[in-house]
């Protein structure tokens, strides 16, 4: 949404040919998104970007007007730093460009430096404009030049136009202040299991270091109400402290630059505020992204796990399964960012509510003191049955005898 709204904020069309260009920049990657409109068609057009390494290429696609996907060649000139995409436009006039670069920032203590091509490197004049979504959370220390501010889906950003001139090349480095990790998640398995008034969430993960020096241990901001956490990999479980909800997690070994290290985190949340209710089905809504996550992931498997016994489910987008204890919805997806707006609904007919372990163990409790009772009470039937025999009169004492008389 932030992308097209920053290409209806822009437009610029004085020449023939133009391009608009939207860039949100982070710590961790950047996305560059081209719109591009030519006066003719072309069969092939060549895009380049100046780049510290080769390996900042993280990704590019390319999209033709009807959005068909179209192929992306890239080459590397060591000697200049220019990285040039070759996009076969098929004979299209329009086509649209995305590129993601990491491998970019550079920290020194809280100042952090970021470097961006501000404009596409083209092969022919044409105008451009800019619209720049800075890093979250940051303190810009200066502004390149010739952008301003400006506010775009209540985001702050900054926006510029050029005319570009061909085989140019328009890289600056941003700097501002924040606190952010440096790191990329290469794998990350997103597990959500629906219980009983709570979601259990499993993220096992694979972490890159992007710094360029060590890490030893990665901080992770969990969601509002997690609780009962747990950290563990592949060894045991790991040390870690939660301070509010920063969960700083310490790693077995220092973590050299592009090195990988997997672990898991497992977290509850409260069911209340995350399922809502829609006439007699329950409907769970998220990100497809875990809350804690503002990093780039490469190849993402989200699965959501309903109680056996739940019924008409509804999931787009998900592979629906049948399993022994419970419906899992599956769905995947790659080269995934917390801009992206990917997110999911997913209704249903809850399952019967089960009755806990402390309702059944009461009941048991009370079915043996009633069978106890009835067995006392049958024991003891004949004393309880017997009449009690009444009292019986005293003795009368013998009648005196009485005298004849004479006659």
């Amino acid at each position: 949404m932030l992308l097209l709204a920053a290409g209806r904020f822009a437009t610029v069309s004085a020449s023939p040919s133009s391009v608009n260009r939207t860039i949100i920049a982070e710590p961790y990657f950047q996305v560059y998104e081209d719109q591009f409109e030519l006066e003719s068609s072309r069969g092939n057009y060549t895009v380049s970007f100046i780049l510290p390494y080769p390996q900042s290429l993280h990704s590019v696609k390319a999209y033709g007007s009807d959005n068909s996907e179209l192929n992306v060649y890239a080459s590397w000139d060591a000697t200049s730093g220019k990285l040039t995409l070759l996009v076969e436009t098929n004979g299209s006039s329009s086509f649209r460009l995305r590129t993601i670069v990491h491998y970019t920032t550079v920290r020194s203590n809280s100042t952090y430096s970021t470097l961006l091509n501000l404009y596409p490197g083209v092969d022919e004049g044409m105008e451009a404009s800019l619209v720049l979504f800075p890093p979250s959370d940051s303190v810009l220390i200066g502004t390149p030049e010739n952008l301003s501010p400006a506010s775009i889906g209540g985001k702050p950003a900054l926006v510029g136009t050029a005319v570009l001139e061909a085989s140019a090349s328009h890289n600056a480095t941003i700097k501002y202040t924040g606190s952010y990790e440096l790191v990329e998640i290469s794998s990350l398995d997103h597990r959500i299991r629906v219980g009983q008034n709570r979601l259990t969430v499993t993220d096992s993960l694979q972490l890159v270091n992007l710094d360029t020096s060590p890490i030893s241990k990665v901080t992770f901001s969990l969601p509002e109400g997690a609780s009962l956490v747990k950290v563990y990999d592949s060894i045991s479980y790991m040390q870690y402290t939660l301070n509010g909800s920063e969960l700083t997690v310490n790693l077995r070994t220092r973590l050299l630059p592009t090195e990988k290290t997997s672990l898991t985190l497992v977290y509850d949340l409260p069911s209340s505020g995350r399922i809502g209710s829609q006439g007699v089905k329950a409907v769970l809504r998220g990100d497809y992204l875990p809350d804690w996550c503002k990093y780039l992931v490469r190849s993402l498997s989200l699965v959501v796990e309903l109680p056996s016994g739940s019924s008409e489910v509804s999931a787009p987008g998900f592979e629906i399964t049948n399993g022994s204890s419970s419906i899992e919805c599956r769905a995947r997806a790659s080269d995934i960012y917390p801009h992206s707006g990917m997110s999911y609904a997913i209704s249903f007919v809850p399952a019967p509510a089960s009755i806990s372990a402390g309702a059944i163990v009461l009941a048991a409790v009370v079915l043996l003191a009633v069978l106890a009772l009835i067995a006392y009470y049958i024991r003891h039937k004949g004393s309880f049955n017997k009449p009690t025999p009444p009292t019986p009169p005293a003795h009368p004492s013998p009648a005196p005898k009485r005298s004849k008389s004479r006659q």
